[in-house]
């Protein structure tokens, strides 16, 4: 087999979690520090609620109502 520039061969793998974790740690690389997020950029938005367009009922008692089922319910 001839060498060819830029081709690389493997000669070896390394199995161990210790083997490779001394490794990374001596060259700096086992600890890798996280980056802050990104900043935000434009304006805050702008959040409201139309209550009177809401889709939920105007009082709490619909929360505690039993629901009626037909005689004939099988389950």
């Amino acid at each position: 087999m001839s060498r060819v520039p830029g081709w690389m061969r493997i000669i070896a793998f390394i199995e161990h979690n210790d083997v490779i974790k001394k490794i990374l740690k001596h060259l700096g690389l086992w600890e890798i520090k996280q980056r802050p997020p990104p900043k935000a950029t434009g304006p805050a938005p702008d959040y409201s609620i139309d209550y009177p367009v809401s889709q939920l009922s105007g009082s709490d008692n619909w929360l505690y109502v039993d629901p009626q089922y037909p005689e004939t319910y099988a389950a």
